[in-house]
């Protein structure tokens, strides 16, 4: 799988992100542990699969695909998130049959508790629109989300995200249109491919 360059690495204030290493596992799955436990006293089974054991190898998976990321503040991680530029298992189940070589997939965007709630999500997806380094063929960012999470849901429109139906489980799809940046005789000019 290619991994995607950061073009920036600055999100915003003392806030960076990074590529994860496998030595940022245990903090990774602290921080999907911490969310699915406070997700599960709202009533939300979401990343409830981290609470039952399982998950890990997919946190090791991006890992060595270097497709993990990590929102650091300090040189301490907060959050974290994984872009894929190639479909997996989990991205065909799904999209089915749909067209995806044009696509990179977000996955387990995660904030510490004492992180989220103050715009920093939001923050971060634009973060990865305009500060990774897609392929020219790329034109949208992919994602899936419980469909039974209102809140979740109204972020990912609010942020722009185009709702595109539900999977046959019930997850929520969404998209983004990437915007390609070019520099053409010294002027940034934005594009879309």
């Amino acid at each position: 799988m290619e991994r995607l360059l950061i073009k920036n690495d600055c999100l915003v204030d003392d806030l960076y992100i990074i590529h994860a290493q496998m030595n940022h596992f245990d903090r990774m799955l602290e921080l999907f542990l911490d969310a699915a436990h406070w997700l599960n006293t709202l009533g939300s089974s979401q990343w409830r699969h981290f609470l039952d054991g399982y998950g890990r190898d997919d946190i090791s998976a991006s890992i060595n695909a270097g497709t993990a990321f990590l929102i650091m503040r300090n040189d301490v991680v907060i959050g974290s998130f994984t872009v894929q530029p190639t479909p997996d298992e989990w991205d065909i189940h799904i999209w089915g049959d749909a067209h995806l070589d044009d696509s990179v997939f977000l996955h387990r965007l995660v904030l510490s508790r004492s992180a989220a709630g103050n715009g920093l999500g939001g923050t971060i997806l634009k973060w990865i629109e305009h500060n990774l380094e897609f392929p020219p063929h790329k034109k949208y960012i992919k994602l899936d989300c419980v469909g039974d999470n209102a809140k979740l849901n109204h972020f990912y429109v609010s942020n722009e995200y185009l709702f595109l139906g539900a999977a046959a489980d019930g997850h929520h799809k969404y998209q983004k249109e990437i915007k390609h940046i070019t520099f053409q005789d010294n002027n940034l000019r934005g594009e879309i491919m």
